[in-house]
């Protein structure tokens, strides 16, 4: 397979995250019913609302165990950090409410527009639970930061910090696993590059913001994979491999000033 296949095979498997999972069909025909569409929605959360809302009220509690991993929590903090979370939920089952409403209002024709137009409602909601509605941004997140001491704060800070670096590392790692295949990367080659991003991701002083932090991981080291400099690219690539590299890293750049704004590049 030449360079410009392999750029396209890697490209597919990197980018396939992005995509949402696409609608069921019905067997019989292509007309769905607000049970379909709900189903959509909560489809990784229980498939139903009942049991979406009773998943996401126990996320509530595990967020205090995550959070008691690094300091305790009076129980005037939990009971905040509770309240704030409900409100999470609310605010999320309205834009729920919201869909349902445009959806009953489409008309119900047999033909797959209307399925297609359906399920463009449908997949932010589904994308939304997917990474989490307590994530950055929320409600309970903002609270965090205003209960706690500011010595908690340090320490929730220090141990969340710790862990990003740790998920990015591991993404390092299947990453450079996946290029290997693609690239043809010797053992020695990899552990180079291992080394490089190693380097990056012990100089991440800062949590970075915004959501969908997981999938964007896979930019996140295209970038810094195409940011090497030229002297080191020649030290561990061949030309075939540097241009492989390069035409990777030019597919990232439009998400380039997303990272930057998020604080996941430099």
């Amino acid at each position: 397979m030449n360079s410009f296949g392999w750029i396209g095979l890697f490209a597919a498997i990197l980018l396939g995250s992005l995509g949402g999972m696409a609608p069921t069909r019905c067997v019989a025909q292509n007309q769905i019913d607000l049970a379909q569409f709900d189903s959509w929605i909560f489809q990784r959360h229980g498939r139903d609302e009942a049991r979406c809302r009773s998943n996401l009220k126990k996320e509530i509690e595990l967020q205090f165990v995550r959070l008691e991993q690094s300091t305790p929590l009076t129980e005037r903090q939990k009971d905040a950090l509770r309240l704030a979370g409900q409100g999470d939920i609310k605010r999320f089952f309205d834009r729920v409410n919201d869909a349902r409403e445009k959806f009953l209002l489409m008309e119900q024709k047999n033909d797959n527009q209307n399925i297609n137009e359906a399920y463009q409602l449908a997949s932010p909601l589904q994308q939304e639970l997917s990474t989490g509605i307590f994530s950055n941004g929320s409600l309970i997140q903002k609270v965090t930061r205003y209960v706690m001491t500011e010595d908690q704060a340090t320490e929730l800070e220090e141990i969340e910090i710790k862990q990003y670096r740790a998920m990015l590392e591991a993404s390092s790692k299947v990453f450079l696993a996946t290029l290997g295949r693609g690239a043809a990367l010797t053992a020695k080659q990899q552990r180079q590059l291992h080394e490089l991003f190693q380097k990056r991701i012990q100089q991440i002083q800062e949590l970075p913001s915004g959501n969908n932090q997981a999938v964007l991981q896979h930019y996140i080291l295209i970038t810094w994979l195409g940011e090497i400099t030229e002297k080191e690219a020649d030290h561990i690539l061949d030309p075939e491999q540097i241009q492989i590299v390069e035409k990777l890293a030019e597919r990232a750049k439009g998400v380039r000033q997303m990272l930057l704004q998020q604080g996941l590049i430099q």
